[in-house]
């Protein structure tokens, strides 16, 4: 059987244990006061050692030091964020209104001073409805009626040349039927005879015909400018000469005695938007 221990040794001995560390730190701390070398290379040899795992805990903790410093200057980052982006965004807006006020700008000052008109009385309107291409009923709708002095019969214009002329008018908008629609006849003065005939729409943007009036006889040319008005009694003003394209095509009839003009329009009928109201109206 091992013997008890002795409760009274165990505490004995404990106490001289702590005698003896107690010492021991005192004498450390007193050779290295005094700068013993041997102590003084101890202690670098143990900052040494311990250097990698200091290094070690600093770059492991450094996430999250980052996190916790993202965290905390997130409000801060998010708001400046906002800021820039609604600067950006009054930006942009500013320069795209800026943009389209030139634009716009740009298609007035296009349709102002058409020379064909000299001093003729019109309005300046805009294309509200229709097509942009191919118009199924011939006819688009402008902003400006009867209470500026528009009326049935006026020619509509742009600076390319003719577009049709208004059928319908009411105290803020009018129709207006275009060159290109099959029932549209106008007469018409050709080349630098002025030679004088009858053309009609076909029904696309491309195309006018002359197919009446011009005899076989008459000096006509391809490239020749086709033009409306020019002649008395018709629906165009006869004291002005307003564009419709130019002769692409001729080709002989020999059975009616005319020659038929294909016709290449000098309007784009496809960009229809700022167009000159012409204030006359044909004889009833």
């Amino acid at each position: 059987m091992r013997p008890l221990s002795q409760p009274g040794k165990n505490r004995q001995r404990s106490r001289y244990v702590l005698l003896v560390i107690t010492l021991l730190t005192i004498t450390i701390i007193t050779l290295d006061a005094r700068g013993v070398p041997m102590i003084s290379s101890a202690r670098d040899s143990s900052r040494d050692a311990l250097a990698p795992v200091r290094g070690a805990a600093r770059w492991v903790t450094t996430p999250f030091r980052n996190a916790w410093n993202g965290i905390t200057g997130y409000d801060e980052l998010r708001e400046e964020n906002e800021k820039l982006r609604s600067e950006l965004g009054q930006d942009t807006a500013n320069a795209m209104r800026e943009q389209n006020a030139q634009e716009e700008l740009a298609k007035l000052k296009e349709q102002l001073n058409i020379s064909f008109l000299g001093s003729t009385q019109s309005q300046i309107a805009r294309v509200t409805s229709g097509a942009s291409s191919n118009f199924s009923d011939y006819t688009v709708e402008i902003d400006k009626g009867s209470e500026l002095g528009l009326a049935v019969g006026n020619p509509v214009v742009t600076k390319g040349g003719l577009v049709g002329r208004i059928v319908r008018v009411t105290t803020k908008r009018s129709v207006v039927q275009l060159i290109t629609d099959p029932d549209f006849s106008v007469g018409v003065t050709v080349g630098a005879d002025q030679n004088q005939g009858v053309g009609h729409g076909t029904g696309n943007t491309r195309t006018f015909i002359v197919d009446r009036g011009i005899d076989l006889t008459d000096e006509v040319q391809t490239k020749d400018s086709v033009f409306a008005g020019g002649i008395e009694n018709s629906i165009m003003p006869p004291d002005l000469f307003i564009p419709i394209g130019t002769v692409d095509k001729i080709t002989p009839d020999e059975a009616a005695r005319v020659q038929v003009l294909q016709v290449n329009y000098t309007v784009q009928f496809g960009r229809l938007d700022v167009v000159q109201v012409i204030k006359w109206v044909p004889a009833s």
